[in-house]
């Protein structure tokens, strides 16, 4: 499952009257952080805080300054310094819990976040990464709440709606799934993360001509998507459209020819036209890849009987006896064969055999090839 991550933003510092020099080197670590001089506001706040240590802003302001150089630990603790000297302040506990977050301590984030949503219901970043993290626990139907929450807060994030989508899927909600990761494409059109997904999804559900529109758009993006050509080569055979689906699947054993399942495919195709030729081909390179599957060697056989290779049919139906000596229906098939090549006695005793071996249909042909 594929999770959506915000970015991280820094949210605006605050002010507060305390000792008038704490006060003034609080001020230059708020200019060194927005010169984006970290280290050197770090200094000023820590100066700043040896003057006055019941100061919460430098704590605070510490804090995020630690969280852009990723010293998340370091950053918890002057966020709960901080909370300790101003409990209401929501943004110390969304920070705190995106800390604890960032250091994989999911239970403390959750307590922080929803703690910050306590003090402000309208935080909309403490509602996404709550969300955010119940999914990962799948919790969906709690991530669910969450997410729409943020939805009606901020309605332009595509992740947001990305991951919606993906809890609403895993609690078999397709339809609401398909709306959502549409609503995601409707913000940024070319997030292919949520067509693909969307695309997934409508073939799931059977519309396999919006499935065929989203394939067809990857592609255009991308022609060596395999994935997209195999998912819109099965919609053209589930509609029918075997030329669509045979021009697909020449695309992919091109892109991937060590694939079994594109070829496997390929040659059902091929049957569906009734282009045995090319089914022969198809399963050839099957065989190749797999020599010791026994279906490979059964459909090649069959497409022989049908261009009337008879003895590239014999080969086939000889190998399959050779590996599966007790396969009723290979016996019957090359009874068959015999019988095309003017072999009398061969179709007789391979009839015997399938009907031996109970291939029901063979009782049918035994006294006509065998007599009385």
């Amino acid at each position: 499952m594929k999770l959506c991550f915000l970015s991280f933003l820094m949210l605006p510092l605050f002010l507060s009257a305390q000792t008038p020099n704490a006060v003034i080197k609080y001020n230059e670590g708020v200019a060194f952080s927005k010169a984006k001089n970290y280290k050197k506001a770090i200094q000023s706040y820590n100066e700043s805080l040896e003057i006055d240590p019941l100061y919460d802003a430098p704590y605070y302001a510490r804090g995020t300054a630690k969280v852009v150089l990723k010293d998340y630990k370091s950053a918890i603790s002057d966020f709960s310094k901080c909370l300790k000297l101003q409990k209401t302040n929501a943004k110390a506990s969304y920070y705190k819990g995106y800390c604890q977050m960032k250091i994989k301590d999911t239970k403390g984030a959750l307590a922080s976040f929803s703690k910050a949503i306590t003090i402000d219901n309208k935080l909309e970043k403490a509602f996404y990464y709550r969300a955010y993290i119940q999914m990962g626990e799948k919790k969906y139907e709690l991530a669910v709440l969450d997410f729409l929450h943020y939805n009606k807060l901020v309605d332009d994030n595509e992740k947001s709606h990305f991951n919606l989508a993906i809890c609403y899927n895993a609690q078999s909600q397709k339809d609401l799934a398909i709306q959502s990761y549409s609503k995601a494409l409707k913000i940024k059109p070319n997030y292919d993360d949520a067509r693909y997904a969307r695309m997934k999804l409508y073939f799931k559900t059977e519309n396999y001509g919006l499935a065929v529109d989203d394939c067809t758009e990857l592609i255009s993006k991308d022609s060596d998507n395999a994935d997209a050509y195999n998912y819109r080569a099965l919609c053209h055979l589930r509609l029918e459209d075997f030329e669509n689906a045979q021009s697909d699947f020449n695309t992919l054993v091109k892109l991937i020819p060590d694939n079994p399942m594109y070829w496997t495919n390929k040659g059902v195709v091929s049957f569906k036209q009734k282009n045995y030729q090319e089914a022969a081909i198809d399963y050839s390179n099957l065989i190749n890849l797999e020599p010791t599957k026994l279906a490979h060697y059964k459909n090649r056989s069959v497409a022989y009987m049908q261009t009337k290779d008879w003895n590239g049919a014999l080969s086939d139906l000889n190998k399959m006896i050779e590996m599966s000596s007790n396969n009723g229906d290979a016996y019957y098939n090359r009874s068959n064969v015999h019988l095309q090549l003017k072999e009398g006695d061969k179709a007789c005793a391979d009839m015997r055999e399938a009907a031996k071996l109970g291939f029901e249909q063979a009782f049918q042909y035994i006294a006509g090839l065998c007599g009385s």
